[in-house]
C-alpha cells in the first residue's frame, strides 16, 4: 500500500486533527457490528482519522461503462456515534441496504458509499450507487489496492 502521506488528507483544507481511534473504540465498533476491520484500513484511521483525500478518484474494476468515482471523505471512528461523518452513524444508516459483512468507509459527493466487503478475503472495496438501485460495483480487490489506485481527478484541477 502506498505511503498514506501521498493522499494529502485534509479537513476543509486543514490538517486533520482528530485523534486516532482508541483500541477500546475500535473493539466496541467491531463487537457491535460483528466485524474485524482489516489492518490496512485501521492503518488509515491511525494515520488520519477521517478526512478528504487530495488523491480522490478511482475507476471501477473492469468497467468502462461506469465513470470514475471520487472519495469526498473517509468516515472517522471515535466516541462520536452520531456525527454526519462518523463511521458509527454511517454504518447504522447503511445497515438496511448493505449486508452485515459490509461496512461503509467513505462517501462521494453525491451520497454514495465506498464499502469494505468483509465477506471476501481480503476484504474488497465496493461502491454502492444509490441512483442505480444501490448497485454494488467493485472498485478494488483490497483496501490497500484501493488506496494505491486513488489519483487526482483531472477534471477538478
Amino acid at each position: 500500500m502506498r505511503n498514506l502521506a501521498e493522499l494529502n488528507l485534509n479537513d476543509r483544507g486543514k490538517v486533520v486533527e482528530r485523534a486516532p481511534p482508541s483500541p477500546e473504540v475500535t473493539s466496541a465498533f467491531e463487537r457491535e457490528f460483528k466485524v474485524s476491520l482489516p489492518s490496512e484500513y485501521l492503518g488509515l484511521l491511525m494515520y488520519s482519522n477521517g478526512g478528504h483525500p487530495e488523491l480522490d478518484s478511482i475507476a471501477p474494476m473492469g468497467r468502462t461503462d461506469i465513470a470514475k468515482r471520487s472519495v469526498d471523505h473517509f468516515f472517522y471512528l471515535n466516541e462520536d456515534r452520531e456525527g454526519p461523518a462518523s463511521l458509527w452513524a454511517a454504518t447504522k444508516a447503511w445497515r438496511s441496504i448493505l449486508s452485515e459483512k459490509q461496512i461503509p468507509i467513505a462517501a462521494d459527493g453525491g451520497g454514495n458509499a465506498f464499502v469494505l466487503d468483509m465477506a471476501a478475503t481480503p476484504p474488497r472495496v465496493l461502491a454502492c450507487i444509490h441512483d442505480e438501485g444501490f448497485a454494488l460495483v467493485e472498485m478494488a480487490p483490497s483496501f490497500g489496492e484501493f488506496i494505491d489506485h486513488l489519483e487526482i481527478d483531472p477534471d477538478m484541477i
